[in-house]
């Protein structure tokens, strides 16, 4: 019966040896090609996220550009209407005296 169980026990080893050759070096495979499949990604989302920096930086100077012209176009608009406000006191100015009108 020694026999039986020292043949046992190299085929356990045997077989624990054949497992460690083959299954072993899948398994080292499999976990470095999802360490760098995770890297990959990491380095995806990084540039996605560069890119989406750079495109909120151009619509925040279109916002500025907008501004800056909103801001001009209300000036102008500012001017023009204290022009015609003058134009009407002049007119009425002139109503009230029946002056010859002049206008700025």
């Amino acid at each position: 019966m020694g026999e039986w169980v020292e043949l046992a026990r190299w085929i356990a080893l045997g077989l624990v040896g054949t497992v460690s050759v083959i299954f072993l070096p899948l398994w080292l495979i499999g976990l470095v090609h999802t360490f760098l499949e995770h890297r990959r990604a990491m380095k995806q989302m990084g540039m996605e996220d560069e890119t989406l920096t750079q495109q909120l930086q151009a619509l925040r100077r279109e916002i500025d550009a907008l501004r800056r012209t909103t801001t001009e176009h209300l000036l102008s608009l500012q001017d023009n209407l204290e022009n015609l406000q003058e134009r009407v006191r002049a007119l009425e100015t002139a109503r009230e005296n029946q002056t010859p009108l002049r206008l700025p």
